[in-house]
């Protein structure tokens, strides 16, 4: 388990194992070596966006079917911590479209959630998304422009 998730065991899919391990061990390094906020260097005040990450954003959200729903979700997530059945409601989607893609979304690193298998447990975006939200929003920003 890597100390960026402060001992949180997150499941990812196999096709996006690698890649996510090796980004929370870059993220990592690079926002313990930068403590500034210069927006040249990465960390938490910085502009560093990992290029693997907005890999997997493009292609959870700019390249698949369910991408503007997921967009969705993570745009009310960001605003709040929710479950699905609220979720459900404030977006007026199918409460098991909204498991299907909060699934798809803890599976590769973007939220995680205290008790999946509780009903109402709460979502909530992950420290890895939160820190590179601003990428999401370029991403749904380039979306809207085609």
């Amino acid at each position: 388990m890597h100390p960026l998730y402060c001992g949180l065991e997150l499941p990812f899919s196999p096709l996006l194992d690698n890649i996510i391990k090796h980004l929370f061990a870059s993220l990592y390094s690079k926002i313990h070596t930068s403590k500034r906020g210069d927006p040249n260097k990465p960390g938490p005040g910085g502009g560093y966006i990992d290029p693997r990450f907005k890999r997997v954003l493009w292609y959870l959200i700019g390249s698949t079917k369910g991408g503007a729903n997921r967009a969705k979700i993570l745009k009310a997530l960001n605003e709040r911590p929710a479950n699905p059945n609220q979720l459900s409601t404030v977006l007026k989607l199918d409460y098991k479209t909204v498991l299907h893609h909060l699934k798809v979304l803890s599976e590769n690193g973007l939220v995680i959630t205290d008790d999946k298998d509780r009903y109402g447990a709460a979502y909530f975006l992950s420290p890895l998304m939160e820190n590179n939200y601003g990428s999401f929003r370029a991403i749904l920003e380039r979306i809207k422009d085609i």
